[in-house]
């Protein structure tokens, strides 16, 4: 899984880097630790079968001249706020109402793992994007609602239906598939875990 999780990296990389912005090039499409990082912690928490599925969407993408990074920020946009954004709507590839009411289904289901996650670790947590799209004005950010949206419409009905299973997984088995990212996000930074990370934090806290 190693293997296909930092070729699909690599290829968003690519995707990412020819992402145009109206105003201009942003800093972080010249960060590529930070993005393989982001990345990465969320791929280790797929199953094989969800990651082969992405991977394959990427080079249809590709093999089309479409580049699904430049359509998950138009979606995002257009989420966000829809009448300001009518004309990225247009230039957008449609998405089917069957699409939109898995991604909808998923989406309030991260909602709610991450309401869990951020009082079980509100240090952690505090340090991350606003819940909702209602939320952003005032938070001043993108929230995880219009983030995640926007990334499921640019997958294949196949790949949702795969993640939709990858998360009734975690819920089978009593995990949270959000701490699961932050947590392998963590590790990946050097901490052993979530709970050291918010210890950490407190501490920091204390301090100043």
């Amino acid at each position: 899984m190693k293997n296909i999780i930092e070729s699909i990296i690599q290829m968003e990389w690519d995707f990412f880097d020819k992402v145009e912005n109206e105003g201009g090039r942003a800093a972080c499409q010249d960060n590529w630790e930070t993005f393989s990082k982001m990345r990465r912690s969320q791929y280790m928490a797929w199953s094989e079968p969800l990651l082969k599925n992405w991977k394959a969407d990427l080079n249809i993408a590709r093999e089309e001249g479409r580049n699904p990074l430049t359509e998950k920020y138009g979606y995002m946009m257009c989420i966000s706020d829809p009448e300001a954004n009518k004309e990225t709507a247009r230039r957008l590839p449609p998405v089917s109402q069957e699409k939109k009411q898995v991604a909808r289904c998923i989406v309030d289901r991260l909602i709610l793992q991450n309401e869990t996650f951020r009082a079980k670790y509100p240090l952690v947590s505090g340090r991350g994007r606003p819940l909702r799209t209602l939320e952003e004005p005032a938070a001043g950010g993108t929230s995880i609602e219009t983030y995640e949206l926007g990334e499921l419409w640019t997958y294949s009905q196949k790949t949702l239906e795969l993640f939709e299973a990858n998360l009734d997984e975690y819920e089978k088995g009593g995990r949270s598939y959000p701490e699961t990212v932050v947590e392998n996000g963590l590790k990946l930074r050097g901490f052993e875990s979530l709970d050291q990370a918010e210890e950490y934090l407190a501490k920091r806290e204390k301090q100043t």
